[in-house]
C-alpha cells in the first residue's frame, strides 16, 4: 500500500510557475464572458475585497509578511485580503465551444488536457488606504500545473477564446514562456493610456484613462511582492511613492 500510495504521488508531480510581472489585456467583456467559468480565475482583480484590521502589526501577523509602506505618508485605514485558492479544471467540450462561440477556427488543444487541474495559489495581501490612494501588495501568484503540462500553449488557447487575434495571442504566449505574467483585462471600449515607467525596483506600468482626468494606477512587482497602486495621482507623484517603498 505504501508503495502504491508513493507511484501515485509521483504520477501527480506538479510544476510550480511564479508569475512575476503583469500583461494589459484589451479586451471585450463579450470574450471574458466566452471563457468557462472555472478559467476566468486566470484573469486579476488587481483590488480585491479587504477585512479591515486595527494596526500594521496585525495585517504582517494575519498576511504572514511585514508590508512595505510608502515613507512619506501614514494610512487611514488597513485591511487584510483573503487569500486565493482555486482549482480551474479544463474541460475540452467547453472549451472548444468557447472557441466557437467566439468563431475561432484552426486551434488545436491535445487531448490529454482533458479534466488536468491547474491550482491558482496567491497568499494574503495588505491593503493600505491613503485617502487620496490605496495601495494593494501580495506574494507573487503561483499557477500549480502537472509536471510537463504546456502552460504557454493553454494560455495561448484563452487568449484566442477571449478574442485576441492569432498573432497577437502568438506574441503573448511567447512573452509568457519567457516571463510568466498576471493579466488584467481591460475592456477595448476604455480609451487609456498605458505605458511602461521605470522603477528603483524595476519596470512598472502605468495604466491612466486616455483624458489623463481622473484615477491612475501603476503596478508592479519586486522579488517576492505584487504591488497595486491606485488613487487621484499624477505619474510623477505615483512613481515617487513607488520608489519610496524599500525592499529589505
Amino acid at each position: 500500500m505504501f508503495l502504491l500510495l508513493v507511484l501515485l504521488l509521483a504520477l501527480q508531480s506538479q510544476q510550480a510557475i511564479k508569475l512575476k510581472r503583469f500583461e494589459i489585456l484589451r479586451v471585450d467583456p463579450a470574450g471574458m464572458n466566452r471563457l468557462p467559468p472555472s478559467l476566468r480565475a486566470f484573469f486579476a482583480d488587481p483590488v480585491p475585497d479587504a477585512e479591515p484590521v486595527a494596526s500594521l502589526n496585525e495585517a504582517a501577523m494575519r498576511a504572514g509578511f511585514t508590508p512595505r509602506l510608502p515613507k512619506s505618508a501614514t494610512p487611514i485605514q488597513l485591511g487584510v485580503t483573503d487569500p486565493v485558492h482555486t482549482d480551474a479544471r479544463i474541460e475540452l467540450e467547453a472549451l472548444s465551444q468557447a472557441l466557437r462561440d467566439g468563431t475561432v477556427t484552426n486551434v488545436t488543444m491535445p487531448q490529454d488536457w482533458e479534466a488536468v487541474t491547474i491550482a491558482i495559489e496567491r497568499g494574503p495581501g495588505v491593503l493600505a488606504d491613503y485617502g487620496d490612494f490605496v495601495i494593494v501588495q501580495a506574494p507573487q501568484p503561483t499557477l500549480n500545473t502537472p509536471s510537463g503540462f504546456s502552460l504557454d500553449q493553454f494560455v495561448e488557447v484563452l487568449f484566442r477564446v477571449v478574442g485576441i487575434n492569432a498573432p497577437d495571442a502568438r506574441t503573448l504566449r511567447q512573452k509568457f514562456a519567457a516571463n510568466p505574467a498576471l493579466f488584467f483585462p481591460i475592456p477595448i471600449r476604455y480609451e487609456m493610456d498605458i505605458h511602461e515607467v521605470r522603477l528603483n525596483s524595476g519596470p512598472g506600468l502605468l495604466l491612466q484613462n486616455g483624458s489623463k482626468i481622473g484615477d491612475l494606477a501603476l503596478v508592479w512587482s519586486t522579488a517576492d511582492h505584487i504591488y497595486f497602486l491606485t488613487g487621484a495621482l499624477t505619474e510623477t507623484q505615483a512613481i515617487e511613492l513607488a520608489n519610496s517603498i524599500q525592499e529589505p
